[in-house]
């Protein structure tokens, strides 16, 4: 059971909450419209993670985007549109 302070921490932070991006869309106590803002916040994160690694700026931690966008994939979740990311990256 996902509690509703997990829930909200999730939005911002999903692998503070969830190992994986499938456990997402695995979870009972998630419906679609959270899912959904959780796997985009995710896709996000992933894609400023890329970019820092691109400029050296890591410790070369493991991206999860192709993860991430197969979990959308499942859901049937639309991802990021071309303006919404904040990074030379871009969807």
């Amino acid at each position: 059971m996902i509690s509703a302070e997990d829930k909200k921490k999730a939005l911002s932070n999903p692998s503070s909450v969830f190992r994986h991006p499938a456990d997402v869309v695995d979870s009972r106590d998630l419906d679609v419209v959270e899912k959904t803002k959780i796997l985009k916040q995710w896709e996000l994160d992933a894609r400023l993670l890329q970019v820092a690694t691109e400029e050296g700026m890591t410790d070369g931690e493991h991206s999860l985007f192709a993860d991430v966008k197969k979990a959308q994939q499942r859901l049937q979740a639309p991802p990021l549109k071309e303006d919404g990311a904040p990074t030379k990256a871009g969807p």
